[in-house]
């Protein structure tokens, strides 16, 4: 009986321990610029790309915190299509329809994808919001804590900022 006892204890405490883990292990799923081509085909919804770089501090910064969050994965998963893309990849790209290559300059090269997306305004991290259409809504530089971000899916994943400014949403 007493040994009984502790192997329940112990599966119990085994079975707590990883549905707790699991449950709070929302990661957002990432997917390749190239698989957007088809999945936007049969599945249209926005698109929310974390542009960054390898030697960024800000960018491993976010995704230790912000893109860790649990409630951000969530409303990432829902309301985009989240890929990431390095900024100074080397290969080519190909992203809705077109090949982007990589233009190696002094000191550092870049992709073009990067440059198209960012209209040449370079900061690391960026995030770039596109709708089905492949058109920018909207560039978000910097790293963000979870909280401001949260608020910008909302805003851009419920379709707010097509009537109201970002203003109007915070009141």
């Amino acid at each position: 009986m007493n040994n009984f006892f502790y192997n329940f204890i112990l599966v119990s405490i085994i079975f707590f321990s990883y549905n707790s883990l699991f449950s709070q292990s929302e990661k957002i799923k990432w997917i390749k610029p190239e698989e957007i081509n088809e999945i936007q085909k049969s599945n249209p919804k926005k698109i929310m790309i974390d542009l960054y770089t390898d030697w960024c501090g800000w960018c491993k910064v976010m995704d230790r915190t912000t893109f860790s969050d649990k409630n951000v994965a969530e409303k990432i998963n829902s309301n985009f299509y989240p890929i990431k893309i390095n900024a100074e990849y080397q290969g080519e790209i190909n992203f809705n329809n077109k090949i982007y290559k990589y233009l190696d300059a002094k000191p550092r090269g870049i992709n073009e994808l990067a440059y198209y997306l960012t209209n040449g305004q370079l900061s690391y991290p960026m995030t770039i919001f596109l709708d089905e259409e492949f058109q920018i809504i909207t560039l978000l530089p910097g790293y963000h804590k979870s909280k401001f971000f949260k608020s910008v899916l909302d805003y851009i994943g419920e379709d707010y900022w097509k009537d109201r400014s970002w203003e109007e949403f915070n009141k």
